[in-house]
């Protein structure tokens, strides 16, 4: 039961005594002057504080106004009681004052409270310190070794604490009441809130509107002095047009690191109530931060913000999930559905069906996800070639209707690498997790066994050794994924923390397995250590200075999601190490390192990268030079499905597929028995165009030696293959003619043909015409008698005139235009090459029977 303590003038207080950092005058300076003179000059002598009577043992009248939560003196009727004053007189001579020690007993603040040993802020949303059931000695848990043995503290030593270390930053500083925008910007208006400058670090609470209303026990936002771009100035009319211009010079600016690249800043904006108050802020900071870069501190930022999309991108506003497949590629669950995202092709392609996703993993080894979506939230596994745009059906894991949440990870290391599937499925008043193997069998997975638990679990993490830790409302256990150990609870019985964890009844975040069988326990309201056996292992909690909304764990670091920032706490030693100031930021997967924000009022997905591990993701590029600059900003294109296949190999980007093909005629069904009417094919464009006209208009024309279309040089092969696609095209869309075309040419237009032939050399690369003359193919047997003459050829020339002929094309000998076509590229490249080529440049894709219309190529 909380002890009763009486102030002075017998008013019974019941909260827990502390040092008051509440309704202070706004421009008192709490303990700057000890910060810069101590810091210059340690051995000097002591500085009393200009409030003195606040941080001693004495109690304040109601009258002051200082807060209810300073020291108190000790309740008279306590047994306990030390005051002397209340004997005879007669007495007190002969009854010296016996030295007792500190019964120190956890307590929790509902407001802002300062340790008494070291004045920093004792954060946290409970448990935040302990107090002497004795004298009302407040400090930290970790100060309470420190402080003097005597009970109560001697007042020599309750006016100069000695807990203060400027050379680290403890100890606070500075404090007082200034107003900030309201959500919104300087144009809705100013809220009050009170500040507090300790650690190194800017703490504001809210205060509510009501008279005398004391802050929350949470802050509404951290500012970190030792971030990289911190700056405190005063600001000009430009900065804030929206203010009133009486107002203008009572604002000063801190600036903080935000998102890098594209190199954001976080600018908070304050505004005090008169300039010189506003000037005593500026040189207040700008001294600490002298003071801070002077001592060298240890550069403690873990991780850094980088932008991976904007708001243009429109499906990120509703995106719940993610994972990283490769460097290059992402894969979104957003409330539309799966999304693919090709960072180097700047690509977006709807992956299967449009069913909500509410949880993502990526399983590298297995290459398989695991989704979590659908009005019934079902558990789904989705092969990974399924982002490169194939019709891959998703597998559905029975019995996972209602899941809650699932986890997947290592099973057993030996004697192979194998991995498993738990799931946790909602039942009434209960919950079951069944636990599955991922296997290479086409359904992908197999039931192993199942956990029926008394409560509702809330969140699943696979440890080593093949077990599994379920969290619970106010709990944790262990359980055996093989189901050959029995269960275990990481909170043990005896442990005292489990009455107070039971009374509140917080849920649980997240287990996060340490070293030598240690756990930190993620609660809502607080992190604790334990052992393997549930027994507190450490007296330090993990303390969150906000509200969590969500926590993930990277590289050894916890990441704990306020509506205002991001903290980060180094789960070995339990310092709180860094501050991201993004805003009401949430994240994607497990890791953290894909998160989403609010950035300018913008939906954001931002990448955080640990500055000291290597790059998950290639946010930046290389310049000619090789230095990294950052990617510009991408502008994504969508892609549907199939018909925007990548390539199977992703290391063959400079290999591009064939382009600029021009649609002639679709094919349908039933339009294949006039390829027998395939007998008479020209060849070359010229000849396509008259090959419907009687042999008297052909003899007039002439061509040139090298046939030329847009600019590139067309190679007999390539104009034997556009010529068939043209004759095809004319057989199905025959022109009305004045002559009917001969079936025989005449012996001299085979001439001309075999002449054109012998003078257009071509070589084996890509197809395009040389000057050098290359051997001439085999002469056939058959000269063919359906090949119409070429207009340039020689008129007299025996021994050019049928040395090079065509074999003849006929239902039986060509099967295929295809085969055709490669009948005549003997020494000669890719027909599909010199189509590509050298075929016109509208960048549609050629049809086929079994192909969409409209679909375009995106690989090139």
């Amino acid at each position: 039961m909380r002890p009763t303590y009486r102030s002075r003038k017998g008013v019974p207080i019941t909260t827990s005594p502390s040092v008051s950092v509440l309704e202070r005058p706004s421009s008192q300076m709490s303990y700057l002057d000890k910060f810069l003179i101590e810091s210059s000059n340690r051995q000097r002598g002591s500085v009393e504080s200009e409030e003195g009577d606040v941080e001693d043992n004495r109690a304040p009248s109601i009258a002051s106004s200082k807060s209810n939560l300073s020291e108190l003196s000790i309740d008279p009727t306590s047994p306990h009681g030390l005051d002397l004053h209340n004997k005879p007189p007669h007495m007190a001579p002969h009854l010296p004052p016996k030295p007792k020690s500190h019964q120190f007993l956890v307590r929790t603040f509902s407001s802002p409270t300062k340790c008494s040993h070291c004045t920093s802020l004792m954060v946290g949303l409970t448990r935040q310190g302990v107090v002497c059931e004795v004298c009302g000695f407040a400090c930290h848990i970790g100060c309470c070794e420190k402080v003097p043995v005597i009970c109560p503290v001697p007042s020599d030593q309750t006016k100069r604490p000695l807990g203060i270390d400027p050379t680290r930053g403890i100890g606070t500083a500075y404090e007082g009441y200034v107003k900030v925008p309201k959500t919104g910007g300087v144009k809705k208006g100013w809220v009050r809130q009170f500040v507090v400058v300790c650690d190194f670090k800017l703490f504001l609470y809210d205060i509510s509107p009501d008279r005398n209303a004391l802050p929350s026990v949470y802050v509404s936002q951290v500012l970190d002095m030792r971030d990289e771009e911190f700056a405190v100035s005063s600001v000009r009319d430009s900065d804030v047009i929206h203010a009133t211009k009486k107002d203008i010079p009572c604002i000063f600016r801190i600036t903080t690191s935000l998102m890098e690249p594209p190199g954001l800043k976080n600018h908070t904006l304050m505004l005090a109530d008169t300039e010189s108050e506003k000037t005593k802020w500026v040189v207040a900071l700008s001294e600490l931060h002298r003071i801070l870069k002077r001592n060298n501190l240890p550069n403690r930022t873990i991780f850094r913000a980088k932008e991976l999309l904007d708001n243009t991108l429109a499906l990120i506003k509703n995106a719940m999930s993610g994972a990283i497949v490769d460097p290059d590629r992402l894969v979104i669950g957003t409330e539309e559905g799966l999304f693919c995202l090709d960072l180097d092709r700047s690509e977006i392609a709807r992956v299967g069906e449009g069913k909500k996703v509410y949880q993502l993993e990526y399983v590298v080894e297995e290459q398989l996800l695991v989704v979590l979506s659908g009005k019934q939230r079902h558990v789904r596994l989705i092969p990974v070639r399924a982002l490169d745009g194939d019709d891959v059906e998703w597998i559905k894991v029975a019995e996972t209707k209602g899941c809650i949440t699932f986890a997947t990870g290592i099973m057993r290391r030996s004697p192979q690498l194998g991995y498993c599937l738990c799931v946790a499925i909602k039942r009434q008043n209960t919950s079951q997790v069944i636990i599955y193997e991922v296997t290479r069998t086409k359904t992908r997975h197999k039931r192993l066994r199942e956990v029926m638990l008394p409560t509702q679990a809330q969140t699943l993490n696979i440890l080593t050794e093949g077990r599994l830790c379920v969290g619970y409302q106010s709990g944790f256990s262990i359980y055996s994924i093989m189901g050959d150990q029995h269960p275990l609870s990481l909170v043990h019985p005896d442990n005292q923390l489990l009455g107070f964890l039971t009374y509140s009844a917080v849920d649980a975040m997240r287990a996060i397995e340490l070293s030598r069988g240690e756990f930190l326990l993620v609660f809502q309201t607080l992190g604790v250590y334990v052992d393997a056996q549930g027994r507190k292992s450490r007296d330090r909690e993990i303390m969150y200075p906000a509200i969590p909304q969500a926590v993930s764990f990277c590289d050894g670091h916890l990441l704990v999601y306020s509506e205002t920032h991001v903290d980060v706490f180094n789960c070995a030693s339990g310092e709180w190490v860094q501050t991201i100031n993004v805003k009401k930021a949430k994240p994607l997967n497990s890791t953290g390192t894909l998160s989403m924000c609010i950035i300018n009022d913008m939906p954001h997905i931002v990448y955080l990268s640990n500055i000291h591990q290597r790059e998950l993701i290639n946010v930046t590029q290389c310049d000619g030079s090789g230095r990294p600059v950052p990617r510009p900003r991408r502008r994504f294109s969508l892609r549907e499905g199939h018909r925007a296949a990548r390539a199977t190999d992703r290391r063959s980007k400079m290999i591009s597929a064939p382009t600029n093909f021009n649609h002639i005629s679709h094919m349908g069904p039933g339009d294949g028995i006039q390829i027998q009417r395939l007998l008479d094919l020209p060849t070359t464009v010229e000849t396509a165009d008259q090959s419907l006209a009687s042999p008297q208009q052909l003899q007039g024309s002439q061509q040139q030696r090298d046939v030329t279309l847009n600019g590139t040089n067309v190679t007999p092969t390539s104009t034997f293959c556009m010529a068939a696609m043209l004759e095809l095209f004319k057989l199905f869309h025959p022109p009305r003619m004045a002559h009917p075309l001969p079936r025989h040419p005449s012996h001299s237009e085979q001439r001309r043909v075999s002449s054109h032939v012998q003078r257009t050399s071509y070589t084996g690369h890509n197809g395009s015409a040389t000057s050098r003359r290359s051997a001439a193919p085999p002469r056939p047997a058959v000269t063919p008698p359906s090949l119409p003459r070429s207009p340039d050829a020689p008129s007299g020339d025996p021994e050019t005139s049928g040395s090079h002929h065509h074999p003849p094309l006929s239902l039986g000998s060509v099967p295929s235009l295809h085969e055709a076509c490669k009948d005549q590229g003997v020494g000669g490249g890719s027909p599909r090459h010199s189509i590509a080529s050298n075929n016109s440049s509208n960048p549609s894709t050629p049809p086929s029977p079994g192909h969409d219309h409209g679909s375009s190529s995106y690989d090139s």
